[in-house]
This record gives C-alpha cells, sequence and structure tokens, in this order.
C-alpha cells in the first residue's frame, strides 16, 4: 500500500464528525459490544428499514455478531463518553464485564440496549461482506428505541466534542417586513452585545430581533443560508457575496497573571512571549489567526493549554499556568474568581483581530441591517474610547 496515501487518508477521516455508536449483541455467541464511528443508515423504503456498521475483523464483537445474526445500534448521547471509553477498550479495569458498567435492557432480538443512548435500533443481521480489514454488516431494524436525550456524542480531530445548534430556531413565526436576525462572535457578546441590544430595542421596539453567537466561519454559513442578514466577528472575509466594513481595528494584548515578570510592562512584542506556556481560546477561526499571527513573524507558540471558554482562559492565565492573546482590550480583566490579570499591549501587527461588521452589499441587505450595523459602529467608537 502507498503510506502517504493511507497516512493522508487517516488524517482526512479523522477530520470527518462522526456520531459514536455501540454496537451490541447477545446470544448462542456471548454478549458483546463494540465502539464504531461507522454507522449510517441504508435505507428506509425496504420491507423494514436498514442500517450498515463496519467492524474490525479481529473483534470479538464482530465475530459473535455474525454468529448470534442480530445487532443493536446505540447512538450514544452527548454525556455517553464514558460507555464510549468503555467500549472501545480504554477502560481495561473494566474489560471483564462491560456490561456491568452502565444500565441496559434487551432488545426483541436480545441484543442490548444501552440506557440514555439518543436512539438505539435493534437489528436482524441480513448480510456480511468482508472488505479489506472490516466486515460491513448491514442489519434489518426489528425495534427502534428514542430517548429523551437529543444532541449526540460526536467525534472528530480525534477527539468527542458535543452537537450543538448553530443556526437560530426557525419554528417561531415572524413578520419578515419586521425582523433583524444578526450573529456574533461569541466572545463578543458578553461585554458587547447585552448594552448594545438593550439599546436597539429602546429605539426600535416593534423590530423582531433574534441573536446568534457562533464562530467565524459558523456565522459566514448561515449568513450564506439566509438564516442571519449581519454578522459581527473578527478577521478578514474573502468572498464577494459579502461587503466588510472595520467598525474597530485590532489592538492585541497580552493576558498575564498579575505577578507575572512582564506583567508591569507598557508593551510586549510577540517575539517576548513566544516562548511561554500558552492558553488558546479553542475555537477554530482563533487557532487559525493565532497560526497565522506566529508564522508571520517566524515564531511558534507553545501551547499548554486550551479551552473553548474566555472565562476558562482568563482562570488559567490567572493562575499563572501560561499567557494568551486577545484580539481586543478586554473590557472584564479579572478570572471568574476575582483574581486581577494584567492585559498587556502588543505591539505587533495583527490584522486578524479587527472587528469586523459582515453583510449582504447594501443593496441587497434591509434597512433594519444598515441600521443596526450603524449602531454597532458607534458603540464600538465609544468602547475603544
Amino acid at each position: 500500500m502507498d503510506t502517504d496515501l493511507r497516512a493522508h487518508f487517516l488524517e482526512g477521516m479523522s477530520r470527518v464528525a462522526s456520531a459514536v455508536t455501540v454496537v451490541t449483541t447477545d446470544g448462542d455467541a456471548g454478549r458483546y459490544g463494540v465502539t464504531v464511528s461507522s454507522m449510517t443508515s441504508v435505507s428506509a423504503d425496504t420491507t423494514r428499514p436498514s442500517l450498515l456498521v463496519s467492524i474490525h475483523h479481529l473483534s470479538p464483537a464482530g465475530e459473535a455478531i455474525r454468529k448470534n445474526r442480530r445487532f443493536c445500534a446505540n447512538v450514544l448521547s452527548g454525556n455517553q463518553s464514558f460507555v464510549s471509553d468503555l467500549f472501545s477498550g480504554r477502560l481495561k479495569h473494566l474489560n471483564e464485564d462491560r456490561f456491568s458498567a452502565i444500565p441496559w435492557h434487551g432488545g426483541v432480538t436480545g441484543a442490548p440496549i444501552i440506557d440514555g443512548a439518543i436512539v438505539s435500533l435493534d437489528c436482524e443481521l441480513k448480510t456480511a461482506l468482508l472488505w479489506g480489514t472490516h466486515f460491513i454488516l448491514i442489519g434489518e431494524v426489528e425495534q427502534i428505541e428514542l430517548s429523551s436525550q437529543r444532541s449526540p456524542l460526536v467525534y472528530a480531530n480525534r477527539g468527542y466534542r458535543r452537537a450543538i445548534p448553530i443556526a437560530p430556531d426557525d419554528h417561531q413565526s415572524h413578520n419578515p417586513q419586521n425582523q433583524l436576525r444578526v450573529g456574533f462572535f461569541i466572545t463578543l457578546g458578553p461585554e458587547f452585545v447585552p448594552s448594545l441590544v438593550a439599546d436597539f430595542a429602546n429605539q426600535s421596539p416593534a423590530v423582531d430581533l433574534s441573536l446568534l453567537e457562533a464562530d467565524h466561519d459558523d456565522l459566514l454559513e448561515q449568513m450564506r443560508a439566509g438564516r442571519i442578514e449581519a454578522a459581527i466577528t473578527f478577521g478578514t472575509v474573502d468572498d464577494p457575496e459579502f461587503t466588510t466594513e472595520v467598525i474597530c481595528p485590532s489592538a492585541p494584548h497580552v493576558l498575564l497573571n498579575a505577578d507575572h515578570p512582564l506583567a508591569t510592562r507598557a508593551s510586549l512584542r510577540l517575539a517576548e512571549v513566544a516562548g511561554l506556556p500558552m492558553i488558546l481560546l479553542d475555537f477554530p477561526s482563533v487557532r487559525g489567526a493565532v497560526t497565522a499571527f506566529f508564522e508571520r513573524n517566524q515564531l511558534r507558540p507553545q501551547i499548554r493549554l486550551q479551552s473553548p471558554s474566555l472565562a476558562m482562559v482568563r482562570g488559567l492565565v490567572a493562575q499563572g499556568l501560561g499567557y494568551s492573546i486577545v484580539p481586543q482590550n478586554p473590557q472584564n480583566k479579572t478570572a471568574p474568581d476575582g483574581t486581577e490579570i494584567r492585559a498587556i499591549p502588543l505591539d505587533d501587527d495583527f490584522p486578524e483581530g479587527a472587528v469586523v461588521a459582515v453583510a449582504k452589499s447594501a443593496g441587497s441587505r434591509s434597512a433594519l441591517a444598515t441600521d443596526f450595523i450603524s449602531k454597532c459602529r458607534k458603540s464600538f467608537r465609544h468602547t475603544s474610547q
């Protein structure tokens, strides 16, 4: 096999987000379960619905399924990473009797149904095809159980994730003539959005205003889909469909523990902190912006910890575990526990840190969107002074 092609394939597939499924079976061949990321529907329009799972040919669970002729695909909920680890073999001390560590009950085929899974599909095995190192197993569904859980456990980039909605709720009735849907980069929300929205609501009380907080790329995707009219975010947008206006120039700052030796400096250069442990705000666009920032300066960040919570980042910085970089001078210079942190201006150019308003061209956007962007511009100008 072409080893480079295989390596690229593995890396590429690691970036594909998949629901996490535990496939179980019980019968004469024994009770087994195995965690898989390859489960998909085949058809809903045959005599009974059918689905497909892929299991390694050396897996005891795979062999038992082929002998028992039955299996249940349990799609795990976002709070069941323990169950995934259990049946992937990561918890070695529980390997002898994995089913005793979780609540479950038998389905109509006898295969274990895991309590709390968002959906369990109990199947009769119809086809087992060996392809390379894996058996492709196709089963027809005999029973379906749905739980109250709705958010699946997701595996992507070699780690667990939770699925969260990024689009506004479309189930409410709206008056298009009086409706405005806008999005904000997620860290702008707590410090900037409430006062802005309150001011806008006081001046335009009849406007049906909906807000979306999301990462940069998610905001642009929702604009392309027509679910929001405008977005306030960071960085640049290379899309002829949108117009971009800088409403606040970049003002990068280094966050430091108050007792850090560099905390008394009037300003800093990136090279002075690059060799120190970094606390990264873990969003895809932030990671990309930080990578570009360091590469322009021929430096590499020494990322020690990362979190998608800005409050967590501030807390870790306050404890002296590393520094962080923010694109603007933060209004809040304390950790969640009240510990003070320092924000030191960074002298290096960081265009990715500019706050921008993104919208359709002026002729394609509503008057409400134009008015809202104008208020954002004035609000940021006032805040930065």
